[in-house]
């Protein structure tokens, strides 16, 4: 059996000044009764005219003195000014060491009490800066938090944050169990290694159970890729007994924390131009979100915005990108060069950008091309953006809005965007791949609505994401959590997407997906509180449609139909395609489509 043990802080009844002031007093006070109980004696062996009078000695009687007593002062009751002090001051300091070492060891049992009896707290697994910052951002929250690390928390470090922690290995189920995770409302597995934080998703699985109540995982997965390839075997099973389970990539978070901190809108009356540089994954992740936000804000479903692709291998990166995401083709022309930024603005003077955003895996490379590639910025009319997350202190050093910038930001045009420390927020990561699902089903229905106005929609529906309504958000989530559900019904599943083809569902399965999710849509609006109703009156809850399929309109059947041959395409906005694999009729494995 692991063993955990749990961190101490300081004294919770002093501040950390006081408690300071504190330890120096007595440390200062164990010197001076060291140094006058050495004089004393001295001059007491030399009063008494003792034997033995030598440093080894006098040092050996003097230590004597913190434990109450030294063997030449047994019988005696006249003794030196100096030594009368210092027989007085080393037990008080001994007294203190004792009082403050038992004082550590009960908050040391209280901490592991209060970590293994907690409940609806977090717990953050991992030695990471990630665990780190995201350990803070939930105690900023007002949130209570267990934190497991291979190595100690500092007190310090503790005070600050109000935080427990338990240090030992947070695969092992009993360390889960000693940080309380049976009772714990969401655990995030944030090691540097993604096989660690499946592993630690593996071992809370064991510990939660049905009776523990609803608990959420959620396991840092450092390669985007393979994050994917983990969501989808995720969506395509129903949820553990007590846990649900999802994996996160910071990367893809940081990108949406920086369009929503930086929406892209055009500086002049032209379509914006934009250049993407480096090998790091965020780069690609960039493209991507840039043309679903461009998509869901342009005016007309022709318009493009441009993008320059700057990085070795540029051409085969690209290539891969349009292959899985089909949203880059529809919103994006993107020009691959495979060269470096400086090259490309001397072979190309002609080119300009709204902004430029310079994403290496090497941040100082990335920096530094930021600082002394001075061509680019005549050529950027907006900024020029490096992301960093080991040079994320340097942040500051160039300012923002509540700080004064130590090194010049050439009137504004470089930032520095702190990635990882911005994504590491609980609201973000809460939002899992059945909450993105939803909002691509939203946003889709929206470009939907807006290239066919014709056709009568609710103006409530067509708002972005942020400002819809929590009952139309809760319908979408829904939807999108039941796919996984809907295409094992079918001998179907889902992968992360590998290339350009389309999956196209059969008659018989659009039907037969299209009366299943009108069933679903049925049950859970009427638990809603909503009823049937001629017209649709949404205050009263009123809607013609609460219907059985056999008794629903043509135009709504026709619409549930198009919900479920859009089915496909929705998944390979997220990077997904769907697969057969086996036949529901007969029972047995087929080909991959």
């Amino acid at each position: 059996m692991a063993v955990a043990s749990i961190d101490a802080s300081a004294s919770p009844g002093l501040s950390r000044h006081a408690a300071a002031v504190v330890r120096l007093t007595f440390a200062a006070l164990a010197l001076a009764a060291l140094i006058l109980g050495y004089h004393g004696l001295d001059r007491y062996f030399v009063e008494q005219q003792l034997p033995g009078r030598t440093f080894l000695n006098l040092l050996y009687f003097d230590l004597q003195l913190f434990v109450l007593g030294a063997d030449p002062l047994q019988d005696a009751t006249d003794f030196p000014l100096t030594l009368q002090i210092a027989r007085f001051a080393a037990p008080a300091v001994t007294l203190f060491a004792l009082t403050e070492a038992v004082r550590l060891l009960l908050a040391t049992e209280l901490r592991r009490m209060r970590a293994r009896n907690a409940r609806g707290h977090a717990i953050v697994c991992g030695d990471s800066s990630a665990a780190a910052a995201l350990a803070r951002n939930l105690a900023m929250a007002q949130r209570k938090t267990v934190v497991i690390r291979s190595r100690p928390i500092g007190p310090l470090e503790m005070r600050r944050g109000n935080l427990l922690g338990v240090t030992g290995d947070a695969t092992d189920p009993d360390v889960l169990r000693g940080a309380g995770a049976d009772r714990a409302t969401v655990i995030y597995a944030c090691t540097d290694d993604s096989a660690t934080n499946v592993a630690i998703a593996a071992a809370a699985g064991r510990v939660v159970d049905d009776d523990s109540g609803p608990a959420t995982v959620y396991a840092q997965i450092h390669d985007p890729d393979r994050a994917m390839a983990l969501q989808a075997r995720r969506l395509g099973v129903d949820a553990a007994p007590g846990l649900r389970l999802d994996f996160f990539n910071l990367d893809q978070l940081a990108v949406q924390v920086l369009l929503a901190q930086r929406p892209l809108e055009p500086i002049g009356p032209d379509l914006p131009r934009l250049l993407v540089a480096g090998d790091a994954p965020f780069a690609r992740a960039l493209l991507v979100s840039l043309a679903r936000d461009w998509r869901l804000r342009r005016s007309g479903h022709r318009t493009r915005i441009a993008v320059d692709f700057v990085r070795p291998g540029a051409v085969a990166a690209l290539a891969a990108l349009h292959s899985r995401y089909p949203v880059l083709e529809q919103a994006c022309t993107v020009t691959a060069h495979e060269t470096d930024v400086p090259t490309l603005l001397a072979e190309h003077p002609e080119l300009a950008y709204d902004d430029a955003y310079l994403c290496y895996e090497d941040e100082e490379y990335g920096l530094q091309v930021a600082l002394t590639a001075y061509e680019l910025w005549h050529r950027v009319a907006g900024t020029v953006l490096v992301p960093v997350d080991r040079l994320a202190g340097l942040t500051d050093a160039f300012g923002d809005e509540y700080g004064r910038p130590l090194l010049d930001q050439v009137h504004g045009k470089i930032k520095l965007f702190p990635k990882h420390s911005s994504a590491c927020d609980p609201a973000l990561i809460a939002e899992d791949l059945v909450e993105r699902l939803a909002r691509l089903i939203h946003e889709r229905y929206v470009i939907e609505c807006r290239e066919h106005p014709g056709e009568p929609t609710d103006p409530a529906a067509l708002v972005p994401w942020v400002n819809l309504d929590e009952e139309r958000r809760g319908f979408n989530r829904s939807q999108a959590g039941s796919i996984g559900t809907k295409l094992n019904a079918i001998g179907c599943t889902i992968v992360a997407r590998s290339g350009p083809g389309d999956f196209t569902l059969s008659p018989d399965e659009v039907e037969q997906l299209a009366q299943d999710e009108q069933q679903r849509w049925l049950s859970e609006a009427t638990a809603a509180g909503w009823r049937y109703g001629p017209t649709r009156e949404p205050w009263a809850k009123l809607t013609p449609y609460l219907l059985d399929w056999a008794e629903l309109p043509h135009e709504r059947r026709e619409k549930s139909r198009a919900a479920v041959r859009e089915l496909p395409a929705i998944l390979a906005d997220a990077g997904f395609q769907v697969v057969r694999i086996s036949d529901p009729q007969r029972g047995r494995t087929a080909h991959l489509v």
